[in-house]
């Protein structure tokens, strides 16, 4: 199984969606195999919640064998979220991604917005314990973050992480009555779209509205970004997020084509690995 070779990295919140099933990918040889046929990453979620069992961890890399995926695993929520951090959760997770190896990609931390200012010795002491051969992000929700960000920029630089880019402007633009936006809105903050890069690593949760009437403006502007960010020489990564997974692969491609018409010879995705009949495109 190879995918071609992109200058950045393209992915959804997920690799399994139950109506993605028949429509895009079928679950076999695998759901995460059929995914990982057409993008090149993928936020891992799942380890937020729960760390994945040793026989998990080997089906998962035998599912990506001979390509150059790379999984983005959230740390568990039990570092990240709770006041006093389980650190022997956060060994158990390092253990249990390692035979992954080089499919490995950034690393994210995603802090709730009680976690600001007053906290920064203790996301200290936290990024001490990741390994420094890991790359790592940082997704930060509390408001004194962004009207003065500079307040992180001696951690960033001290761990060479990345700060995640949360663009939730398609959900609050668009129509917040539609019965799939009203749950996001209370879990997805509007907070500002950061400028800058840091430590030549760009990473964008790019939540799109799925009525999809702005997606053309946000995935123009990001394309311009992203085309410029690679331009660059920064490492680019791009998560294309919905309140409703169902439009997430699309909207991928959609963002891809995009930026093809900003890059000379970027490669087309693949296609899917369930053949697209003329009413599903």
């Amino acid at each position: 199984m190879t995918t071609p070779e992109l200058p950045y990295r393209l992915g959804l919140p997920a690799w399994a969606f139950p109506a993605w099933r028949g429509r895009y990918f079928e679950a076999q040889p695998s759901a995460l195999a059929g995914y990982a046929s057409v993008f090149n990453t993928v936020e891992g979620n799942t380890t937020f919640y729960q760390v994945p069992a040793k026989d998990t961890v080997a089906a998962w890399r035998e599912a990506v064998q001979g390509t150059d995926f790379r999984f983005c695993f959230k740390l568990p929520r039990t570092v990240t979220h709770d006041r006093s951090p389980d650190f022997s959760d956060l060994e158990r997770f390092l253990s249990a991604v390692e035979p992954l190896a080089d499919h490995v990609g950034p690393l994210l931390l995603q802090f709730p917005a009680r976690v600001g200012p007053e906290q920064l010795d203790e996301l200290q002491k936290l990024l001490t314990r990741l390994p420094a051969g890991f790359d790592k992000v940082l997704e930060f929700r509390h408001p004194r973050l962004f009207s003065e960000p500079e307040l992180v920029d001696d951690l960033l630089q001290e761990f060479g992480c990345g700060r995640v880019v949360l663009d939730t402007r398609p959900i609050y633009a668009g129509d917040r009555r539609h019965p799939e936006v009203i749950e996001a809105l209370h879990e997805k903050p509007d907070l500002p779209v950061l400028q800058a890069v840091y430590n030549r690593l760009e990473f964008v949760r790019l939540v799109l509205h799925p009525d999809r009437l702005e997606e053309g403006r946000y995935i123009d502007e990001w394309a311009d970004r992203i085309a410029m960010r690679i331009g660059q020489g920064v490492s680019a990564w791009m998560m294309i997020h919905c309140p409703n997974n169902l439009h997430c692969p699309e909207m991928a491609r959609a963002f891809h084509a995009a930026l093809g018409r900003r890059l000379d010879g970027l490669p087309p995705l693949p296609p899917w690995p369930v053949p697209q009949q003329a009413t599903l495109l």
